[in-house]
C-alpha cells in the first residue's frame, strides 16, 4: 500500500510538473558505487580485516585442538587400572581441569568470534554508509548543476523483480559523470597513494 502510495505521488507530482520544463536525470547507483575508488578501497580493508580474524581463528581453533588432545590423554590416565587409586585420582583431577580449560577456550572462542563479527559489519555499515554519502552529494550536485528536478535510480527493482525506470534517453543518464567526478581525487600513477581507510 505504501509503495502504491509513493507512485501515485510521483506521478501526480509528474503530472502537476508537465506544464513546466521538467528535467529528469537517471543514475545507475549500483554501478557508481562498485566503480567509486574509495568502494575498493574499503573491500580490501574490509578482506585484510577478514583474513586476519580467520587467521587468529585458526589459532584459537588450533589451540583449543591441542587443549582437548591433553584433556583425553589426562581422561584416558584417569580410567587406567594400572594405576594407585592415588595416582587415577590426581589424574582425573587433572582431566576436569583440562576440561575447564576447554571450556574457557570455546568460550573465548565464541566470544572473539561473536564480537569480531559485530565489529566487521559496524565497519562494513561505517564505510557504506561514508561512500553512499559522497555519492548522494555529487548526484544532488551535478542535478542543481544540470537543472535536473528529479534522479532516478537505473538500479532499482521492482516487486516483479523488474527495472523501475525500462524507457530513458541515454543524454540523461549521468552515471559516467557522477563516477568520472567522484574517482577526480583517486591517487594517480606517481603520486602519493591514497590514504588507508
Amino acid at each position: 500500500m505504501k509503495k502504491l502510495l509513493s507512485w501515485l505521488l510521483i506521478c501526480g507530482s509528474f503530472a502537476v510538473l508537465t506544464a513546466a520544463e521538467v528535467r529528469i536525470a537517471v543514475v545507475d547507483m549500483d554501478r557508481v558505487f562498485k566503480e567509486y575508488y574509495k568502494s575498493r578501497i574499503a573491500e580490501e580493508f574490509l578482506s585484510r580485516q577478514a583474513e586476519a580474524a580467520r587467521l587468529y581463528m585458526g589459532q584459537l581453533n588450533s589451540s583449543l585442538e591441542a587443549l582437548r588432545a591433553e584433556a583425553r590423554k589426562l581422561g584416558t590416565n584417569a580410567l587406567n587400572r594400572a594405576l594407585t587409586e592415588e595416582a587415577q585420582k590426581k589424574a582425573a583431577d587433572a582431566a576436569d581441569e583440562a576440561m575447564a580449560k576447554v571450556k574457557a577456550k570455546e568460550t573465548e572462542i565464541s566470544l572473539y568470534t561473536n564480537e569480531r563479527l559485530r565489529e566487521l559489519r559496524r565497519l562494513e555499515q561505517e564505510r557504506r554508509s561514508e561512500i553512499l554519502a559522497d555519492i548522494r552529494r555529487e548526484v544532488s550536485r551535478r542535478a542543481a548543476a544540470e537543472n535536473y528536478a528529479f534522479v532516478l535510480d537505473l538500479s532499482g527493482k521492482s516487486a516483479n523483480n523488474l527495472p523501475v525506470v525500462l524507457v530513458y534517453p541515454k543524454t540523461n543518464d549521468i552515471s559516467d559523470a557522477v563516477i568520472r567526478e567522484l574517482n577526480r581525487t583517486a591517487a594517480k600513477p606517481g603520486n602519493q597513494g591514497v590514504k588507508k581507510p
